[in-house]
């Protein structure tokens, strides 16, 4: 990188890390009843936004239980509060809850402004408290799945990480798609929610992360969300799925889409990993690359979903994983050829001379994508899970400051090498439709 582009990132960079760095020096830790608390107070902030991360994700599900986890979810969601599901109710005093469900955890994210905040989370509380599995709130949960389910079926690049997603995750049910199918969400009942609720929404290795105005709160309401869950934690259910015999795994699906997508996942090393840094700087110049043969700016400010090429280094999981990920439109070959080969060069050719460049990128893209509150509140909540202090900008920029040459080969030797790859192709109208 050389030049204006090189100015640029420099200027990425200074803007980029005044609020994350800002943000991490007023950051602590707490324990409570074997979760924790993690805080990041900005006073300047408008808004507050927290995360609490339960460990009731894909992984404890059994085999026949795909989409529980986001059923169970969604039911706190549609729980009443004055009369009204939750999520209204929230809504109401002009804040938002919504929830993911991750290969180990459900995470709710909470945000809304100072004046009403605590009211809102006392509501959050009390629907973890009393949860409504009745059937009337089920059978909104199951509505709003459907809806959500059928939206995410037309993003190409979600359809393709669900497909690679069941075949890397061979020891749990990880790679479950993350929202269930209508057909198995159909089956549940009242007390197959109140049973995987009982089993997994508990107080060990909870974490709620907040951040933003978070002394106008009052002092505790973060640790209640804790203590209103059970005692105890859960542990993943064990699974075993075979293995495919090649190294490189090619899946295909078919939608209603203009161009057909490429996406490749690769394992990668975790948060705790001295492999942490070089994979970050590895994945911000895969992603730079192929934003420069594709033509697309590097520095746009599209989400990752609707960005025709990107990279991105899931750290936050058990395994972690890198997804690279390119659209079709112009010349698909061409496109689709070029983005494996690059990532094969990595792995292969001698990397050497001034790396300045490409860690001030790094730096830049890793604070370019913790500015919100709510990237903030993960970012803190995923290194306080994985062990590590919340000051996650501190820790990012220190891992990749001291990364050379050598380490850049041998993690992209190391783990670069052979990928799970999905296609995701344009429906032919003869065809019937693939799953």
């Amino acid at each position: 990188m050389r030049g204006p582009i090189a100015a640029l990132c420099g200027l990425l960079l200074l803007a980029s890390s005044m609020a994350p760095a800002g943000a991490a020096a007023n950051s602590s830790v707490t324990g409570v009843s074997g979760g924790s608390v993690v805080r990041q107070d900005d006073p300047a902030a408008d808004l507050i936004g927290t995360q609490m991360r339960i460990p009731a994700g894909l992984d404890r599900q059994t085999p026949n239980q795909n989409g529980l986890a986001a059923l169970v979810a969604e039911s706190i969601l549609q729980t009443p509060v004055d009369g009204v599901p939750l999520a209204d109710s929230i809504a109401g005093d002009g804040g938002s809850i919504v929830y993911d469900v991750d290969p180990h955890d459900v995470r709710f994210y909470l945000e809304g402004l100072p004046a009403s905040y605590d009211s809102m989370l006392a509501r959050f509380r009390g629907a973890l408290a009393r949860p409504d599995f009745s059937a009337a709130a089920l059978a909104r949960a199951r509505t709003a799945l459907g809806a959500r389910i059928t939206r995410t079926q037309q993003l190409p690049l979600t359809v393709g990480l669900q497909m690679l997603n069941r075949t890397f995750y061979t020891d749990s049910n990880a790679g479950m798609p993350p929202l269930g199918l209508p057909q198995t969400l159909a089956g549940f009942v009242s007390a197959d929610a109140q049973a995987f609720f009982s089993a997994h929404y508990l107080r060990g290795g909870a974490v709620v992360s907040a951040a933003g105005k978070l002394g106008s709160i009052a002092p505790g309401s973060l640790e209640a969300l804790i203590a209103v869950l059970g005692p105890g934690s859960s542990a993943p259910v064990k699974v075993s799925l075979k293995q495919l015999p090649s190294n490189t795994r090619q899946l295909i699906a078919r939608r209603d889409i203009p161009v057909p997508w490429l996406v490749a996942q690769y394992k990668a090393p975790d948060l705790q990993s001295r492999d942490f840094g070089p994979m970050l700087v590895l994945t911000s110049f895969l992603e730079r690359t192929l934003a420069d043969v594709a033509g697309v700016p590097t520095l746009s400010t599209a989400t990752t979903g609707s960005r025709g090429v990107g990279a991105t280094y899931n750290f936050d999981t058990q395994p972690a994983n890198v997804v690279v990920y390119v659209d079709g439109g112009g010349n698909p070959t061409q496109v689709f050829a070029t983005a494996l080969t690059i990532v094969n060069v990595l792995g292969h050719a001698k990397l050497a001379g001034d790396l300045s460049d490409m860690k001030t990128f790094a730096i830049g893209r890793f604070l370019d994508q913790s500015t919100t509150l709510r990237d903030r509140a993960w970012l803190a909540g995923t290194f306080v899970s994985g062990h590590l202090g919340p000051d996650y900008a501190a820790q990012a920029i220190a891992a990749i400051q001291k990364t050379t040459a050598s380490d850049l080969q041998r993690v992209a030797v190391r783990y670069l090498g052979f990928p799970n790859i999905a296609l995701v192709l344009p429906r032919d109208p003869q065809q019937n439709p693939s799953p």
